[in-house]
């Protein structure tokens, strides 16, 4: 029997998922040396360092394809909503924001992943491949790996994952993922190999039968990258080094796939928006509510809440206004830089038990250079708060107490 482990917490990738909670409850069991804690850098998809980057895009087209991602997102979310009867676990479409770098199998294959807070299972494209889209790293080859291992049907690893079936002639457990929103799906053979970060010192954390999808069978719309953004300061800590400090507000459900928070209202300066109750609340059949999610990134707002902020912010912001040429925003100003904005009301989000104040730079995107608009999306139904508007703030999630925490802190002097 192998005894595989299941990190708690999951992400999804372009070219394999990781999910890993930072709450100082999970058993990571990692063998990591004179240290129970570690760091791991994050690279956006947009860096020069990232596999995903092209240099053939403009800021334009990055700011184009990020609202594009932002509302693919923000259907995969709906889509989970409107198919309440499906049983598969679903994967996350039009990959990500954040790509995370480790190493898999005995000798060490290089992988980069995309960290997802949104997604249910960590898997890469490997060898032997029916169906495989391309990718710029080599695919795993489970055959080089002296420590790689198939996962039992009868294991926990394989009862964890729900959907499944088992292999006629191996028993393996074999997985079949798939979204509804875009048709993209992986399928293969739940596996268990060694996956090891390195952290900044450096020092080697390694995670000996961690549980992963070996997929054979992989479709979908996979993009390069769209430009270029300042990662230097993007880490994820992990044991010891997660600390939860700052503003901290509870978790507002037991989803097993989601964080849903609790968001009780939005100012503008001192004014509090004119914004219906409980239009954030989540209902118990998991409809509507409010998610804080690592791979949506623009934050989007229901449209009963979004109709009021621009309006708030238009009447409040006495700079020339200017309809996005794109039409990707709906709120833009004539600004060559946040200098003009510097001034203007700042947007508080009241969470319960925590008032999150949003500086500028994450508020307001350029989408050219003349032109500051409002990082933010209309919804119908679900309200998610996006990776943009987590820019330089740390930002905790302590599972044992069910919390998350947010605290301003200039990422850059990481």
């Amino acid at each position: 029997m192998v005894n595989t482990t299941l990190l708690p917490a999951a992400a999804i990738a372009l070219f394999i998922s990781i999910i890993i909670y930072t709450s100082p409850c999970a058993s990571f069991n990692a063998e990591t040396g004179s240290t129970d804690g570690f760091s791991v850098r994050l690279i956006h998809r947009d860096s020069p360092q990232s596999p995903l980057y092209d240099t053939n895009l403009t800021a334009a087209d990055r700011t184009k394809a990020t609202v594009r991602r932002s509302v693919s997102r923000l259907n995969y979310f709906e889509t989970l909503i409107s198919s309440p009867m499906e049983i598969a676990p679903k994967l996350t479409p039009d990959g990500g924001e954040y790509l995370m770098f480790f190493h898999l199998g005995t000798p060490p294959a290089p992988v980069y992943a995309i960290v997802d807070t949104g997604s249910h299972l960590t898997w890469l494209q490997c060898l032997p491949c029916k169906t495989c889209y391309n990718q710029t790293q080599s695919l795993f080859d489970p055959s080089k790996s002296s420590t790689y291992k198939k996962v039992p049907c009868r294991s926990p690893a394989c009862a964890a994952l729900e959907v499944e079936e088992c292999t006629k002639d191996t028993k393996s457990c074999y997985y079949d993922l798939v979204v509804y929103g875009d048709g993209s799906s992986t399928m293969g053979v739940l596996s268990g190999d060694t996956l090891t970060f390195e952290d900044p010192f450096p020092n080697n954390i390694t995670f000996p039968h961690m549980a992963f999808g070996c997929a054979d069978d992989t479709s979908g719309t996979f993009e390069k990258s769209q430009g270029y953004q300042d990662d230097s300061g993007s880490r994820m800590q992990f044991g010891s080094n997660a600390v939860i400090y700052g503003d901290m507000t509870p978790l507002a459900s037991e989803s097993t796939s989601n964080y849903y928070l609790t968001l009780e209202g939005i100012s503008v300066g001192n004014d509090e928006l004119p914004i219906p109750d409980g239009i954030f609340n989540l209902t118990e059949d998991f409809k509507g509510g409010f998610i804080i999610d690592s791979g949506t990134t623009y934050t989007t707002l229901r449209v009963e809440a979004f109709l009021p902020l621009v309006d708030a912010l238009g009447e409040k912001i006495h700079l020339q206004q200017k309809e996005d040429p794109s039409n990707q925003f709906q709120l833009c100003f004539v600004a060559g830089s946040f200098d003009k904005l510097a001034s203007t009301p700042v947007v508080t989000f009241h969470f319960k038990g925590a008032d999150v104040v949003f500086p500028q730079q994450s508020t307001y995107t350029k989408a050219f250079d003349w032109l500051c608009c409002l990082a933010m999306l209309p919804s119908s139904n679900i309200s998610i708060l996006g990776n943009f508007q987590q820019q330089n703030f740390d930002v905790g999630f302590d599972l044992c107490k069910k919390l998350v925490s947010f605290a301003a802190s200039d990422c850059a002097a990481f």
